[in-house]
Order: C-alpha cells, then sequence, then structure tokens
C-alpha cells in the first residue's frame, strides 16, 4: 500500500474503534449517494414514460410505411409485399386511408381518418386488438353476413363523444375520387355506408382514440372508391425497431418513384425531440444534488486540512513531498466519490426493481392508462450518471488538495503547541 493511499485512509476511519468511518465522511457519503439515487430513479422513470409513449404510438401505427406520392392507391399491393421477404420484415399489411365524415342516427356528425384494414394480416403490424375493449380473443369482427351491415372499431374517445356503443349503426359519407365532369353534370354524389359497432379500442393515445375508426379493406375501398385489390399504404413492422431508418432508406432507394416511404421517426419527431430534451433537463437539474454533495466535500475536505495542518507540517518535514500531500486528500475525495456512486447505483437499482416487480407507487388507470409508475433502467443511464458523479467529486477535491499541498514545512509546523 502506498504512503498517500495509507494515510487518506486513515484520515477518512473514524477516530473510535467501534467506527468504521468518520461523522464527517459519512455525511459526505450521503450527499453523494442520495444525488445518485435520486438521479437514477428520476431517468429511469423518464425513460418508462417515454417507452410506453412511444410503444403505444408506434405499436398502433407503423414502423415503415410505403405509399404512393399524391396519395395515389398501390394497385398490387400484394406483389409490393411479397417482395419485402428479401429485406427479412417481420410483417406487413395493406391498408386503405382515407378522410371521412361520421354521421349517427341522432345526426352527430364528425370528420374522422378511416381505415381500411385486412383483418387476417393487420394484427401482426398493429398493437390494435391488444386495445380491444371488448372482445376477450382481441381479434376483429369487421365482416358482414348475409343480410348484415359491415362491422367497425371506433376509438373510446370518439364514441363517446358520438354517444355510440356496442350494436350500434353509424354511418360513413365521403365525396371523395368523383371527376369534376361528373360533379358538373350531376352534382355532388355522395358515398354513404352504414357500419355496425363491432368494438371499441382504448389505446391511451388522444390522437388515435378521438379520431381514428377501423374497417374492412374491402368496404374502405368501396367507400374510398379505390379500384381493384387496391391499397393507399403498406404497413411493415421490424423485429429491430432502431433498424427501421436504415430500412425506409434502402426501400427508397430500391423502390424509387412514384413510392416513398417514411419510418415512425418521422411520425412525431417533435414529441419524440421533447421527450429526450425532458430527459436532459432532469438530469442536468438533479445533478445539481450531486454538486451541493461536492461543495460538502470541498468543506469536509478543508476542515480536514485545517485540523490536520500540524500533521501535514510533520509529514513534510520527514519528507514526504507536496504532490503527495495533495494526492492524500484527492485520494479522500475520490472514495467518497467513488464508494458513494456505487451505493447510490445499488440504491437506484433496488427502488427501481422493486416497483418494476411488485409496482409498489400505484396511479389511476382511468386517466394514464397504465396502473403503476413504470421504470426503464438503462446501463448508458447507470454508465453516465456514475461517470458524472465520481468526475464532480474528483474536481471537488482538487481545490482542498491544492491548498494543502501549498503549505510550507515551517508554517505548519508553527500549530503544534
Amino acid at each position: 500500500m502506498s504512503f498517500e493511499l495509507f494515510v487518506a485512509r486513515r484520515y477518512l476511519q473514524s477516530k473510535q474503534r467501534s467506527g468504521f468511518l468518520s461523522v464527517i465522511t459519512v455525511i459526505a457519503l450521503g450527499g453523494v449517494i442520495l444525488g445518485v439515487a435520486a438521479l437514477i430513479i428520476m431517468l429511469s422513470v423518464t425513460n418508462g414514460f417515454s417507452g410506453e409513449v412511444r410503444g403505444r404510438l408506434i405499436g398502433m401505427d407503423a414502423h415503415v410505411s410505403i405509399q404512393r406520392y399524391y396519395d395515389k392507391p398501390i394497385e398490387d399491393p400484394s406483389a409490393l409485399i411479397d417482395s419485402l421477404d428479401r429485406y427479412g420484415v417481420a410483417a406487413a399489411a395493406p391498408v386503405a386511408k382515407g378522410k371521412v365524415i361520421l354521421i349517427t342516427d341522432d345526426e352527430e356528425m364528425d370528420g374522422v381518418f378511416v381505415w381500411g384494414i385486412d383483418t387476417a394480416s393487420f394484427g401482426r403490424v398493429s398493437d390494435l386488438p391488444e386495445h380491444l375493449r371488448y372482445d376477450s380473443h382481441k381479434e376483429f369482427h369487421l365482416e358482414s353476413g348475409e343480410g348484415e351491415r359491415p362491422g367497425i372499431v371506433l376509438g373510446a374517445y370518439l364514441a363517446n363523444r358520438m354517444r355510440v356503443g356496442l350494436g350500434d349503426v353509424i354511418y360513413l359519407m365521403t365525396f371523395g375520387n368523383q371527376s369534376l365532369d361528373d360533379m358538373m353534370m350531376g352534382g355532388l354524389s355522395p358515398n354513404i355506408d352504414g357500419f355496425v359497432v363491432r368494438d371499441i379500442f382504448e389505446s391511451g393515445m388522444y390522437h388515435f382514440d378521438d379520431s381514428f375508426v377501423f374497417i374492412g379493406i374491402e368496404q374502405a375501398r368501396k367507400l374510398l372508391r379505390i379500384e381493384g385489390e387496391g391499397a393507399t399504404a403498406i404497413h411493415i413492422r421490424i423485429d429491430d425497431l432502431e433498424q427501421a431508418t436504415a430500412l425506409r432508406q434502402q426501400l427508397s432507394t430500391d423502390l424509387g418513384y412514384p413510392y416513398y416511404t417514411t419510418d415512425w421517426t418521422q411520425q412525431f419527431p417533435e414529441l419524440f425531440e421533447w421527450m429526450e430534451l425532458e430527459k436532459w433537463v432532469i438530469f442536468i437539474a438533479l445533478s445539481l444534488i450531486i454538486v451541493v454533495a461536492a461543495f460538502n466535500i470541498m468543506s469536509i475536505l478543508s476542515m480536514s486540512i485545517l485540523i490536520k495542518t500540524p500533521e501535514i507540517g510533520i509529514l513534510r518535514t520527514m519528507g514526504a513531498r507536496a504532490r503527495g500531500i495533495g494526492k492524500v486528500f484527492v485520494l479522500q475525495g475520490l472514495f467518497i466519490g467513488v464508494f458513494g456512486t456505487s451505493l447510490g447505483c445499488a440504491l437506484g437499482l433496488f427502488i427501481c426493481t422493486l416497483q418494476d416487480r411488485f409496482e409498489i407507487i400505484s396511479i389511476p388507470s382511468d386517466i394514464y392508462i397504465i396502473s403503476s409508475l413504470p421504470v426503464d433502467m438503462q446501463i448508458s443511464d447507470f454508465v453516465v450518471v456514475s461517470t458524472v458523479s465520481v468526475l464532480i467529486c474528483f474536481l471537488a477535491s482538487v481545490l482542498p488538495a491544492r491548498r494543502a499541498a501549498s503549505l510550507q514545512p515551517v508554517d505548519a509546523i508553527r500549530h503544534i503547541m
């Protein structure tokens, strides 16, 4: 053991045999532990909420989407889907999208987004079946039997606002895809179809729950006047979400005009940027707790230097170098930083694990959809927090260490009675 490490350990220890660390060392450690634990917990909770929002937004929509310019239909979506096998996509499904007017028997009207879906394949590219409120098997029932109206699924907020429920009949109306000559000669002729509410979905995302309805793709083609087996988009799901941008770029290059592709990062860029900025703001704000603990370390080391000035003088007269004296106090600060950071990470990990497994902190599910506080612990957060914490503690010990190193032996010995 080096001379500097031996002296630093002795200064940190309690003078009483029963105590492992001195009281002032425990106080300094406590500040670092609380600061690091608070950072770990808050970053994990922020990750949890961000993951819930991202999972619900992306889960309802596509990881990657293929469309044609000017919203023209894709004439042969089946062939295009078959060509995607060489890209290693997990699943793909055709979707017929449009904007329509929803009308109820009570003459309530509102504009909504309608998605015509293939019930056999859409469940593999979307989490919509998981959010169905009434079907215990989480399956679509949009087909119509003989003499029956086709089915429709709509969002919970939309259903509540339009005052409709299971079994009610609603109508979708559109004026789209009419030629100018037809409108000039015969006027506007709306296309109206009636549907029976078969289920209601509740994704927790107001954007979907208040504005979207889902019908069978055949009914959507008829309603939106899409010829043949056409679709307006191909929704793609992949196994690795982080590869969506690379796949989009590859598809854009290979398919070319008249197709264009988008991925989930382009759907709500402002929202994802805001969540990332929020995480950094929380990190900076809670790092101030560690900074306060660092000032505590600085003051404790400065006090230690004043008390041990005579001992420093004796060590200098015995041949200890100024650099070695400074290193003694730097090692004290590093010990507090490393030990306190380790315990803080362990405490944060313990609390987050308890919350993740036992859901100790609950929240009202009727407001937030989820029933407990979500946590998502990431290794990168532990690494960044640990590095910043140790670095702050190291910097806090440098100034007192330089002061101790600058003491002259003659001036230090004068304090001996």
